[in-house]
């Protein structure tokens, strides 16, 4: 063997080289330490952990990144089995990985149960919006009426005045208008519909809906500043209007 202070070849076993240095103690073996890692086990607790606090100080919804967290865990458990020498935190892997699993099911059920409610909130939305657009119509339709005296007969003459076309729905379709003011000049009589208790509408402003076609349940109407379900449009008396060209 070498002489680690002089570098002159020694005999194994002596207790001092020819240089004066001496051996305190047997020489090291030759053997590579091993030492256990706990990096991938500590790594999916880690992950866990994040998880976890960005659900809940965000939103529930990024609880599906657990995804990662069992892939971590799971790496970590297998790799403890396959060489327990060079990899340890079996234990906390396979705890982090039933963590995981059982969390993961209980937000899977949390999440199917509540699709029908998110998908129903993004309805109100879309229909919110689109009635927020027709809320401004109206806002603009009474300006004309206190200007002119009446609703204007079709879009064209309200684009005369504020030189804009009608906003789009939520689903970007055109909302449609129609006037009866034409109605009344032609000779309706209005005290007809009063008499059967439904008032005579002046103005209907009306959006497709999230299917994209007149006439259907999802229609968004509004007559007179009110909002009407197209089932109860359908039950009042047809009147001759003026449609939109």
């Amino acid at each position: 063997m070498a002489c680690p202070c002089c570098g002159a070849s020694i005999t194994l076993g002596v207790s001092e080289c020819s240089c004066g240095a001496r051996f305190v103690g047997k020489p090291l073996d030759e053997a590579p330490l091993k030492v256990q890692r706990l990096g991938p086990a500590m790594t999916s607790v880690l992950l866990l952990a994040i998880v976890v606090a960005v659900s809940l100080a965000f939103t529930k919804w990024l609880a599906f990144a657990a995804v990662v967290v069992l892939w971590s865990s799971w790496r970590a458990v297998k790799l403890a089995r396959q060489d327990p020498e060079w990899y340890g935190g079996y234990r906390t892997a396979a705890a982090t990985l039933s963590v995981t699993i059982l969390a993961s099911g209980i937000l899977g059920a949390y999440g199917v149960s509540h699709i029908p409610r998110a998908l129903d909130n993004r309805r109100i939305r879309q229909i919110a919006a689109t009635q927020a657009a027709m809320y401004h119509v109206a806002n603009e339709l009474e300006d004309y009426k206190r200007t002119f005296g009446s609703y204007p007969r079709n879009t064209q003459e309200l684009r005369k005045v504020n030189g804009e076309s009608l906003p789009a729905d939520y689903w970007e379709q055109s909302i449609k208008y129609q006037s009866y003011t034409e109605a009344i000049a032609d000779g309706t009589n209005p005290s007809s519909l009063g008499r059967i208790g439904l008032p005579f509408n002046n103005f209907e402003l009306r959006s497709a809906g999230p299917d994209g076609k007149l006439g259907t349940d999802d229609d968004v109407i509004m007559r007179d500043g009110i909002f009407f379900p197209n089932s109860e449009v359908k039950k009042q008396p047809a009147v001759r209007i003026s449609a939109d060209r």
